[in-house]
Formats: structure tokens, C-alpha cells, sequence
């Protein structure tokens, strides 16, 4: 939110419409001609905006507010993040105050009466390039105009054309003021650049020009994506340019050598080559786009190989068309490290009373420079993106959706009114309604409610459904910003961490900045050229030197504590004393217990959710270590004596816990890998369960339909391919989706010779069905073996726990 400043607030209704009456593009409120019909047309927008109205009991408006500002004070400022309002002058003139990009003195300009400013920043939720300032010597008058507004000012025509003039004027002069800096191009050349250049906005597919077109204009991509395309020997070669490319600039031809399409929302500056250019100014021009645009004349993909080169441009076409490379903090997990707990999705519960996390989103693909074959599987969950250019924000009709300082875009629950537009307009369904009256807290959990549901394998129950009857409020993912257990120091953005990040237990869950992290489209983009091995991590986009540091520590640890208890054994035995006092018996089963309760330690770090405990991911590798050396230290504190019943019980329960830890490590490190080689989009288990049920309905709706005589065979050969031999074969095949149903497809075809039409179509139908189900059978298999596992182990360990108290006892009572 921007810094606050004081101006005198005139809230005289009166003094606020005779305001309005003074702005030329506000004129069509006070038609001079026409009936009574002209006179009413925006006459209910004029009220909603000057008084305000009550929608669903809840105060909406007044949109508009009438200031007076002091000589010399402040409007906006250069760096502050724009809130939800813009300006328009009424009376007077302010001075602006461009940033100067080369460290020297910013030549400062001015606006008068009618003029407008803030709408970019506004609308982006972006931060202010300028600083606007009233003049030394004179007050001016400004109506501040709150960005819902924007919904009924822009039906009136006068408006709408002066508000994209004055967005036009400005993005024009903005990129002419940065290439001229940037450049250093001589200051005596601006006017004359003014006129040959226009700021232009495209949507969607847009083609800016075509393939072998006369170059009569260049393209400065200022914000968005282009699709860049050639035709060579009959076929298509195509790659993707960012911010910062200038269009028509590379070889200095006549005609464009390749057609260029808006792969988004576009904005450019087009550069008009004239024959009437000044030679001063020809000459300084194209020397100064090439130095303005020279990081990234370069495609990323110029350089690999075809195979790899392909598999780079899927990767950045998925991240351009999904949007997510325009998220400015954006949620990832990476595939191959994610055990499909849910722990991240509970933690966000835990925080927020109802999940804004859902484990399913957008899925991509994105392949490690030098290893064709070695991919990441990325999911970016259906979690806020707090997007460059958001849909949400600009949508909201009360305002009440805003940037905050920092950049992230929350939700003010005193300005919702419960529309949800925000969540229908969502394009990544981060956007939940939920009923604005708290259910009823539950019932303290006992202890033993607690273990019960542990071993059972329950969940805690999920929030009562919403009432859409109720009085409803729009809430998403705010980067964990009001928990202050969390983050207790807000201007300490470097050291924010977010609840799901801190309880993923393998750091599969990471808060990137794409622009920055994904290197595909870094390197297409105005910014620093990255290395060639920049972010290629398993741990997707991060170095993560303290799980090298605990990796090192705790091998060290084990392998001191290992070599001196065996030494120690060797010289003293079980019964000799060392030190005056200790002997081999207790010493290791005082370092056995020590490691028990240190790896017990985890399960305690786990229900913690909202204070700063480390993150999971780093007890959960001390657990690993502990575990495996008390396993170790226990067993050589038995050694061959067997003991009573109970203590028979205690190294049965103790060896249970060990051996099923262990296999639930080596599952940890190999199912994901095994999941993410054969189940393309990842699906959560009741996903798959529904899809299963889906598959085989079909397939009996198929065989059903299908010709008499083709469905003894059909009934045959799909049993042949829905057994569970199939389903093993799946997981050891590790075939791609692709490759299945094109085979699936080859072989129907031999098999379908001797067929007409309509047989070969039903038999082809029920053959790719009836080889999904297998595929779809060896994903459930392996996400259940993913937690197979837990509650024998967890069994184990509580029945270990009181075990171990009475040999303990045992033990003391002996020696006393």
C-alpha cells in the first residue's frame, strides 16, 4: 500500500458534483442538449459513484473523492505500490518526476487540468515509475477516483476515449524516456522521437505482421510474449521473445523473415521508419535499439540441438500460455520429490480454518539442458499466483481485492461483499467463498482420540460446506502475511516463509519467482543473461545449503558414535567400566534412547503448523539419520541376550518400527520417480479411483453397444488387458501415455483387418479403455505403498513407547 500523505478532503456533495461538472471527460454526467432520457442515462452511475448505494445490506461506494493538495506535497511516489485509486486534475497543474535511469538528474515535465495519471499502475497493481508533486507555489485540485469506478466511467464515450488516450500518452512517453536513458540518446532528439513512435496494446493472437511484409515499422516488446514463426522447407520453425526484443531489428532487410503473433496481452512501441527521419535521428536510432535490446536478441533455444531445442520451446509455450511465467510469487512441486502426503494442503488448513490450497492445477514439463531424457515434472497447485496483471483485481467491484506492500494481492474482508466475481473470474480457481460467520469451534481431542485416529489413518474433518444463503466472503492464498507467529517482522521480506513451503517433509513445495527461475523464459527476457547452469536442481529452482550441511553433520555423527561404540565394545565388553563409572550396557542404551526420542521429535514437529519451528523437510532428514543409528546402537546394546517376554516385545516392536521406516524411506525415494515416468498429469488417489470407476463404465457401455460379432473377441481380448499382470507391467514399462495409446492404436488396427467401420471403431474405443485401466490400476497401486507403510510403523512406536518405560524401570530397579 502506498504511503499515506494528507491533503484537505472536500466531502461537501455540492463541492464533489461542481468538481466533476469542471472535467472534460466527465461531461456526459451533465448533458447540455438532448431530452430527458440523455439526462438520465448515467444519472444512476453519478449517484453510485458520488453517494454510494447498499448492496446485499452492505455499503458499496462512493467511488470518488475531491482533494485539495498543498504547494511542494506529494501525490504519489516513484516506488510506492499503487492502491486502488487513480487521479485526474481538476484545477491547477503538477510537476512529474521521471526516474532517471542512468544515476543522473530527471528532467521533469508537467500535467494540467483534464489530465490523468496512476491508471497503469492502478490497473496492474503495480509499483509507480514517477513521483507526482504539487507545484512549489500553488495548491491543486485533484479527484481521486477509486478503480470500480473504472466500470461506470468507461460506458460514457467521452471518457472511454480520454482514458485511453491517456494511458496511450503516457506508456508512449514512459518507453521513450527509458530507451532514451538506457541509451543515453541525445535529449535534443525527444519531440522528434515522440512523433515517430505510438504505444500500442494488442490482445490475444494478434498478429503484429506477417512473413516476407516490407518493414515499415520496428516493435519494442514492452510488456507480454510474441510468437515468432518461419516457414523453411515446408515446415514450421517457431520460437518465443519477451520484453526487451525489438521486432524487425536483426538482420536489416527490407521484408520481415518471419511472422510475429501476441502469444497474450501485449504492449509495445512501435517505431515508425518514415523516409522523413531526420538524419540526426536515423543515425542515433537503430545503434541505440540495438544497445537497448542487444540482452536478449538472442533466443534461448538458438544453440541445442532439435531434440533439445523442441523440448525447451514446449516448455516455454506451456509457461507463456498457462500464464504462469507472468505470477509474480508462484507455487511449485516438484513431482518427483512429493510423496503425496497433503501435508502442505493441512498445514494451510491448520493456519486458515479451510485449505487455499488444492492439490490440483497446471501441470508442466520442463526438460535439464544436456539430458533429453531427464525432465521435471512441476505442478503449480490451484494457490493464489499473485499475478502480474490480474484478473481478479481488476474485476472486483467494490475495490476490495488490492496489491499490498510487498506485491502480494489480498483481499480486504471489510470491503467484500460476497459477489464472487473474483472466483468465477480466477482463471486458476484460487479463489474460495467461504461463510463469513465461524462454525462453532470443535470438541478438545483427547489423547487417546488422538492416537485412535493416528493409527486409523484419519484426518482431521474439513471445513462444513459453504451456505450460499449465507452472508459469504472471498478468501485465497495471502502468502501467510497476517500470521504473525510466522512472520513476525513484515520489512523483512527476505526472511518470509510460508506454512505449506515449511511442512513439506521432502522440499518438494517451493514459492518461485518464474520470471527469475524458470530459465527458459529468463534468458527471453530483459533481464541478466543467466549461465548455462543456472537452476537446474532437482530441488526445482533453490540451493538448499543446509541439507548438505545436516547430510554431512549427521553422517559424521553416526559414523563417530558408530566407530567408538564398536572400539569401546571391543575393549571393555558389555560389563567393564571406562570413565570410573559407565559401562558398554548402559552407555548404549542411554545413546540408543537419545536417538529414539531425537527421531521421536519429528512426529512433535509435525503438528506444529503456524510458528517457526525450521522447516519439516530439515527434522525429517535427522529423523532418517537418528532413526538408523539408534537402530544401529540398540542392536549392539542387546547384543545375544534376549531378556523376559517384555523385553522381547520391546526389540520386536523396536525392530517393526526400524524396517518399516526404512521401507518407507526407500519408498519416498523411488515411488514419486516411478508416479511421475508413467502418470503424465498428476492425479490425486481419489482422482484416479474416480476415473477408474469412469473407465470401466465406459468400457461396459462400449462392449454393451458393439456388434454382435465382434463382442466375443472384444470381451476377450479386454480381459486379456485389464488383469493386474498388466497393471505390474505398467509401473516396470514406464511407458508415456503417447506411446501407449499409439500402440494401443496400431494393434487394433492389425487386429481390426477383417472388420467394417462401425466394428473397428467400437473395438478401437474399447481397446484404448481397456488399456487405461491397467495404467490407471498401477497408479492406485503406488500411491497406496506410498503410505502403506505409516501405520504399522506409527503402531510400533506407540506400542514401543510404554515398552521401553517399564524395561527402563526394570532396568533402575535391578541395579538399585
Amino acid at each position: 500500500m502506498a504511503e499515506q500523505y494528507k491533503p484537505t478532503e472536500h466531502k461537501n456533495h455540492r463541492e464533489i458534483l461542481n468538481a466533476i461538472k469542471k472535467v472534460d471527460c466527465l461531461s456526459d454526467f451533465f448533458p447540455k442538449t438532448g431530452g430527458l432520457r440523455d439526462q438520465m442515462e448515467y444519472e444512476l452511475d453519478l449517484e453510485v459513484i458520488v453517494y454510494g448505494r447498499t448492496y446485499h445490506h452492505k455499503p458499496v461506494g462512493p467511488y470518488v473523492q475531491f482533494l485539495t493538495y498543498d504547494p511542494g506535497e506529494t501525490i504519489v511516489k516513484q516506488g510506492d505500490w499503487a492502491d486502488n485509486y487513480y487521479y485526474i486534475i481538476v484545477e491547477g497543474y503538477v510537476d512529474v518526476e521521471p526516474p532517471d535511469l542512468t544515476g543522473g538528474a530527471a528532467q521533469k515535465f508537467q500535467l494540467h487540468k483534464n489530465d490523468q495519471f496512476g491508471a497503469r499502475a492502478m490497473l496492474a497493481g503495480d509499483q509507480y515509475r514517477v513521483t507526482v508533486k504539487s507545484p512549489a507555489d500553488q495548491c491543486v485540485d485533484i479527484l481521486k477516483v477509486h478503480r470500480p469506478a473504472l466500470r461506470l466511467l468507461r460506458k460514457m464515450p467521452r471518457f472511454d476515449e480520454a482514458f485511453k488516450k491517456s494511458y496511450q500518452r503516457h506508456g508512449l512517453e514512459a518507453a521513450v524516456h527509458a530507451l532514451m536513458t538506457k541509451t543515453g540518446m541525445d535529449s535534443t532528439l525527444h519531440e522528434e522521437l515522440l512523433g515517430i513512435c505510438s504505444f500500442k496494446a494488442f490482445d490475444k493472437h494478434h498478429i503484429l505482421f506477417t512473413e516476407a511484409a516490407n518493414i515499415e515499422s520496428l516493435f519494442l516488446i514492452l510488456e507480454g510474449w510474441v510468437r515468432r514463426s518461419q516457414r523453411t522447407e515446408g515446415k514450421e520453425v517457431r520460437d518465443f521473445l519477451g520484453k526487451g526484443y525489438c521486432l524487425g531489428l536483426e538482420n536489416g532487410m527490407a521484408k520481415y523473415v518471419y511472422t510475429a503473433a501476441a502469444l497474450g496481452r501485449l504492449n509495445v512501441l512501435e517505431i515508425s521508419l518514415q523516409p522523413g527521419l531526420s538524419e540526426h535521428l536515423g543515425a542515433a536510432l537503430l545503434p541505440a535499439l540495438k544497445q537497448f535490446a542487444a540482452p536478449v536478441m538472442e533466443a534461448a533455444v538458438d544453440g541445442y540441438k532439435p531434440p533439445m531445442r523442441e523440448k525447451i520451446l514446449e516448455a516455454q509455450e506451456s509457461l507463456i500460455k498457462t500464464g504462469l511465467v507472468d505470477a509474480t510469487n508462484l507455487l511449485v512441486m516438484d513431482m518427483d520429490l512429493c510423496v503425496r502426503c497433503g501435508n502442505c494442503s493441512m498445514a494451510c488448513h491448520k493456519i486458515h480454518g479451510r485449505s487455499r490450497l488444492m492439490r490440483r492445477g497446471v501441470h508442466l514439463t520442463r526438460i535439464e539442458p544436456a539430458k533429453v531424457r531427464s525432465f521435471q515434472s512441476l505442478l503449480a497447485p490451484s494457490a493464489c499466483m499473485h499475478c502480474t496483471d490480474p484478473e481478479c483485481l481488476t474485476g472486483c467491484p467494490t475495490g476490495a481485492i488490492h496489491r499490498f506492500k510487498g506485491g502480494q494481492i489480498d483481499i480486504d474482508p471489510g470491503a467484500c461483499i460476497g459477489c464472487g466475481d473474483c472466483a468465477t473470474q480466477c482463471p486458476y480457481d484460487a479463489i474460495f467463498m467461504i461463510n463469513r460467520e465461524e462454525p462453532p469451534p470443535p470438541p478438545p481431542v483427547t489423547v487417546m482420540t488422538r492416537l485412535w485416529r493416528n493409527l486409523a489413518g484419519l484426518r482431521d474433518p474439513e471445513a462444513p460446506p459453504v451456505d450460499p444463503a449465507k452472508d459469504t466472503l472471498a478468501v485465497k492464498c495471502n502468502l501467510c502475511g497476517d500470521r504473525k507467529t510466522l512472520n513476525p517482522n513484515e520489512h523483512e521480506p527476505e526472511k518470509h516463509v510460508y506454512s505449506c513451503e515449511e511442512n513439506c517433509p521432502t522440499g518438494a513445495l517451493a514459492r518461485i519467482k518464474p520470471d527469475k527461475d524458470f530459465w527458459e523464459t529468463a534468458r527471453i527476457k530483459n533481464l541478466t543473461m543467466l549461465d548455462q547452469k543456472h537452476a537446474y536442481g532437482r530441488n526445482i529452482l533453490k540451493a538448499d545449503p543446509a541439507k548438505r550441511w545436516i547430510h554431512a553433520g549427521c553422517t559424521l555423527v553416526f559414523i563417530v558414535v558408530a566407530a567408538g561404540a564398536i572400539l569401546l565394545l571391543r575393549r571393555y565388553g558389555y560389563g567393564g567400566r571406562f570413565l570410573g563409572w559407565a559401562n558398554m550396557r548402559w552407555s548404549t542404551g542411554i545413546v540408543g534412547l537419545l536417538g529414539i526420542a531425537g527421531a521421536g521429535a519429528y512426529g512433535w514437529r509435525r503438528t506444529i503448523y503456524d510458528r517457526r519451528r525450521k522447516p519439516l523437510r530439515y527434522w525429517a532428514l535427522i529423523h532418517y539419520y537418528l532413526g538408523v543409528m539408534a537402530c544401529f546402537i540398540i542392536l549392539l546394546h542387546g547384543g545375544t541376550f534376549n531378556g523376559g517376554l517384555l523385553t522381547k516385545l520391546l526389540m520386536a516392536s523396536f525392530d517393526v518400527v526400524t524396517i518399516t521406516g526404512l521401507f518407507g524411506l526407500a519408498c519416498y525415494q523411488i515411488i514419486p520417480r516411478l508416479l511421475t515416468r508413467i502418470e503424465g498429469v498428476p492425479l490425486l488417489l481419489e482422482d484416479l479411483k474416480r476415473r477408474r470407476d469412469e473407465l470401466r463404465k465406459e468400457l461396459s457401455e462400449i462392449i454393451a453397444k458393439s456388434p454382435e460379432r465382434v463382442r466375443p473377441m472384444l470381451t476377450r481380448k479386454v480381459s486379456r488387458r485389464c488383469n493386474s499382470f498388466k497393471a505390474m507391467l505398467h509401473i516396470v514399462a514406464q511407458e508415456s501415455l503417447g506411446q501407449l495409446l499409439k500402440s494401443t492404436s496400431q494393434q487394433s488396427k492389425i487386429a481390426g483387418e477383417h472388420m467394417n467401420d462401425e466394428e473397428r471403431r467400437s473395438f478401437n474405443e474399447a481397446m484404448q479403455a481397456a488399456a487405461l485401466i491397467p495404467r490407471v490400476s498401477a497408479l492406485i497401486f503406488l500411491h497406496r505403498v506410498l503410505s502403506i507403510w505409516i501405520r504399522p510403523h506409527m503402531a510400533a512406536a506407540y506400542m514401543m513407547v510404554p515398552l521401553m518405560v517399564v524395561h527402563i524401570l526394570q532396568v533402575i530397579y535391578a541395579a538399585w
